[in-house]
């Protein structure tokens, strides 16, 4: 029997496409248990886990997306610092943070009055998944003292052989505010909660798990599942990919520029690398575990499906031009979108390019892109268009070989 997965990438504001596919998939009123019992296991990290959060507060998919939608609930969730000098730092060199992590944690509480509180520990056992067993939950984070990945578990993940992972005693608002906290760059301060005794957390993206993806798989085989049947579906939050200009000539307006090596252009990139290339090795990787065996004739040829939204150029006749009609100063505006995106505007224009997306104007992340030339459309693994991963993902779910039960109730049957 098929071993479900849905991993949640981070992203921040930019997670609202992750519940844009979800509602693709169930539909806006679908509630969050709807979901979450078509899996054995859901993996999420930073702004993914709070859409995780979302649904195990059972809220509708359309009150999730409403998380990111409602300006004022964006708005407390990224509450400003109150150091002048960090402000100062942020405004005048663009590095350093900008909001309170201490502010983040009542209004993640906010979010989920019946659950937040909760241990994670225990909080699905009154969600089967398809195999009747309590879907295993697990949110990422960074222990900040210790400089280890800390995974905060719903349910034991051990076996003989293969060590004892502990569930977590954090509570669901806590973990989440721990894999929320992306540091340097965004938040002032280390994560800390009450139940966490003294420890401090950041951004579970600092581990490599942005994309959760390999780190699920990983988990499932050792909570006993065999890699030729996980499948999994990857949501992610967009991704830009540009063509890099020719080294010692000038970008071109849709090129990604050879940037100058200085102190202040390395620490941003260093502020902002937890969201870079972990979506696209997370992926294979997590192919390459569970897709050995897959034969070719298969009309599916990997166990992992990549829904997210490639924020890329298309070549054309002339050259290349952005996708959905857009203009070439609106996909640049686009490309500069932080994962922040507090601003009205930001989150029209992300919102924007998303449905484009779920509406095949857009391409789809693939999980290995083309590595002879740059072309979106034509990726070596995966599926260049959101309606092809998701014909991909319901022809695995519903293989006769992984599923023993295709007719069985679940949005995705």
């Amino acid at each position: 029997m098929a071993f479900k997965i849905l991993t949640l990438d981070g992203g921040g504001s930019w997670a609202l496409i992750e519940v844009h596919a979800l509602i693709k998939i169930y539909g806006e009123n679908a509630k969050g248990h709807d979901v979450l019992k078509d899996f054995d296991m859901v993996a999420a990290n930073s702004g993914g886990s709070l859409v995780l959060a979302g649904l195990v507060e059972n809220l509708s998919l359309k009150q999730i997306l409403d998380y990111f939608l409602d300006e004022q609930k964006r708005r407390a969730l990224f509450s400003p610092t109150s150091s002048i000098i960090d402000r100062i730092l942020s405004s005048l060199l663009k590095i350093g943070p900008k909001y309170s992590a201490a502010a983040k944690l009542p209004a993640i509480r906010s979010l989920l009055p019946r659950t937040g509180n909760q241990h994670i520990e225990g909080i699905a056992k009154d969600i089967p998944g398809p195999s009747r067993k309590p879907v295993h939950l697990m949110i990422v984070g960074f222990d900040y003292d210790r400089n280890r990945a800390v995974f905060f578990r719903s349910a034991p993940a051990r076996r003989p052989g293969w060590g004892d992972g502990q569930p977590s005693k954090a509570s669901l608002a806590g973990a989440v505010h721990a894999s929320t906290n992306a540091p340097v760059n965004y938040f002032d301060a280390p994560a800390t909660f009450p139940e966490a005794t003294g420890r401090r957390f950041w951004d579970g993206g600092i581990t490599g798990c942005n994309n959760p993806s390999s780190a699920a798989v990983v988990e499932a085989i050792v909570l006993g599942a065999n890699p030729a049947e996980i499948c999994v579906l990857s949501l992610g939050t967009g991704s830009v990919s540009l063509p890099l200009a020719p080294a010692g000539a000038p970008p071109g307006p849709l090129e990604a520029p050879r940037e100058n090596s200085n102190l202040r252009n390395d620490l941003l990139k260093l502020a902002t690398a937890i969201l870079d290339d972990p979506p696209d090795a997370a992926t294979f990787i997590a192919h390459a575990i569970t897709g050995a065996d897959l034969r070719p004739e298969d009309s599916v040829k990997s166990r992992v499906v990549r829904m997210s939204p490639l924020i890329s150029p298309l070549p054309s006749a002339n050259g290349l031009k952005p996708p959905a009609q857009w203009s070439i100063d609106q996909f640049k505006f686009l490309c500069s979108i932080d994962m922040d995106a507090v601003d009205a505007l930001q989150v029209t224009y992300v919102q924007d390019y998303c449905l484009a997306w779920l509406d095949d104007q857009a391409p789809n992340q693939p999980i290995r892109p083309n590595g002879a030339k740059f072309d979106p459309m034509h990726p070596e693994l995966g599926q260049p268009l959101f309606s092809e991963a998701l014909k991909a993902w319901r022809d695995l779910v519903a293989a006769p070989a992984l599923v023993a039960d295709a007719s069985e109730p679940g949005g995705l049957a």
